[in-house]
């Protein structure tokens, strides 16, 4: 019986250290199971953060040689890899949606260039695209590219002036506007003209500027300049039709020119006046000096007409460059209170990363005896031409009985960012007096 009970207890204990061994194992590989799950999900989680973190935008689209050439800029503050393309022909249905891989990485404040030039992808002018880039972290940009045969766009033909002396020039600014119905961007676009004399003749002095139009985003207004010589007798014309190359049926616009005596009722000698340039400077005489614009702020210095013109141009210069930098340059009208209103023409966006002069079209009459304000807002510090303190206009009065504080700018924030920036309209209110600074020189040209 004392044996019995002795076995009996070591099967107890035997039993026991396997049942034991067999909860420590189911422990383990629960506390195993629970610290991989908890490791996957800190790890998702730091993977949707990423994910958000993640920004890149479609700078430019053009077609080269029948290929996408498509820039893409890493806005964020992760690198990111640019996996997929997938694109489908919104013109002709029967081709399909493909996929090509990319496989491109792209540093933090970064851009990558030429996405398209390399894949075997034919990318016509008459068609429309529909293009998807996607990351390997999953985020996706979406845009159209269409040809402005899919549908008609709105266009418009200035002529400037339109009655003229035999023997003067003319300049014809043709404006195309995308308001494409799918909110998509155009691209590689060109101008067609057909010059029909009506007794009188045309002769082509320069243009088209530019020649081909590489991008215009929806709601982007594209510019296209001509400028001819025209002659005949009174009351003979010139009839001009503009429309696009390869462009919707129909979908053009036309204006005449007619010729007027020089002794007439119309001064022949504002024609003699044209190509004469303006700016804010009251005092300098052509001496200038520079300034490093502050960033994101959109500043305003008064700028006064005395007899009333039609400007055509409105420039600025670039001294010292500041890379991947863009400023646009505007003019507002005046409120009746010595402060900018409304918006009367603006530049759009211009690179500053080279120096030079930077020169943009523009259609605008400015009125007799009119204060107006020339406006600047630049991206990054670059440094302009400026007009020297003593120059600026003293419409905005001095700080203190007697003192040589002189104000010359109204300025605002206005963040100014990579894609998409268009100058404030109407002028933002709640702007600071801005003193002793140079004003930069912004130009305007008579037509």
């Amino acid at each position: 019986m004392k044996n019995r009970r002795g076995l009996s207890t070591l099967v107890g204990i035997v039993f026991f250290m396997i049942v034991f061994a067999g909860v420590a194992s189911y422990v383990t590989y629960s506390m195993n199971q629970l610290d991989k799950f908890g490791q996957t999900i800190i790890e998702k989680g730091q993977e949707d953060r990423n994910r958000d973190r993640e920004q890149f935008e479609i700078t430019t689209v053009s077609r080269d040689n029948n290929k996408f050439n498509i820039t893409i800029q890493n806005t964020g503050e992760l690198p990111l890899n640019i996996t997929r393309l997938w694109i489908e022909n919104k013109t002709d249905p029967s081709w399909g949606t493909q996929k090509f891989d990319i496989n491109k990485a792209v540093s933090p404040g970064q851009a990558l260039t030429k996405v398209g030039q390399d894949l075997q992808l034919a990318a016509l002018d008459t068609q429309g695209y529909d293009i998807r880039l996607t990351t390997e972290r999953g985020n996706a940009k979406e845009f159209l590219v269409n040809s402005v045969s899919q549908e008609p766009v709105y266009l418009q033909l200035f002529v400037l002036p339109d009655n003229v002396p035999s023997g003067f020039n003319t300049t014809l600014l043709f404006a195309v506007t995308n308001n494409m119905s799918n909110n998509g961007a155009l691209t590689n676009f060109a101008p067609k003209l057909i010059v029909t004399p009506q007794g009188a003749s045309a002769t082509l002095m320069s243009g088209p500027e530019p020649t081909i139009y590489p991008l215009s985003k929806n709601g982007d207004t594209a510019y296209f300049q001509w400028i001819y010589k025209i002659s005949g007798v009174s009351d003979q014309g010139v009839k001009f039709d503009a429309s696009l190359e390869n462009g919707y049926l129909a979908n053009s616009v036309s204006r005449d020119v007619t010729v007027i005596a020089s002794s007439g009722t119309k001064d022949a000698s504002a024609y003699h006046r044209s190509q004469l340039w303006y700016s804010s400077d009251t005092y300098s005489h052509g001496t200038t000096t520079t300034q490093i614009v502050t960033p994101n702020v959109t500043r305003a210095q008064p700028f006064i007409i005395g007899k009333g013109f039609i400007a055509d141009r409105i420039q600025f210069e670039v001294t010292i460059l500041v890379a991947t930098s863009k400023c646009s340059v505007a003019i507002y009208d005046d409120n009746g209170s010595l402060y900018p209103n409304n918006l009367v023409v603006t530049s759009g966006d211009i690179d500053t990363s080279t120096l030079g002069l930077k020169t943009t079209t523009i259609s605008t009459a400015l009125s007799d005896n009119t204060l107006y304000w020339l406006a600047y807002n630049c991206q990054k510090a670059v440094t302009l031409k400026a007009i020297p303190q003593s120059s600026m206009p003293g419409i905005l009065g001095f700080t203190g009985i007697g003192s040589n504080t002189q104000n010359q700018l109204w300025s605002v924030s206005g963040t100014h960012q990579f894609t998409g920036f268009t100058m404030p309209n109407p002028y933002p209110a709640g702007g600071t007096l801005i003193s002793n600074e140079n004003g930069i020189l912004i130009q305007v040209r008579m037509q």
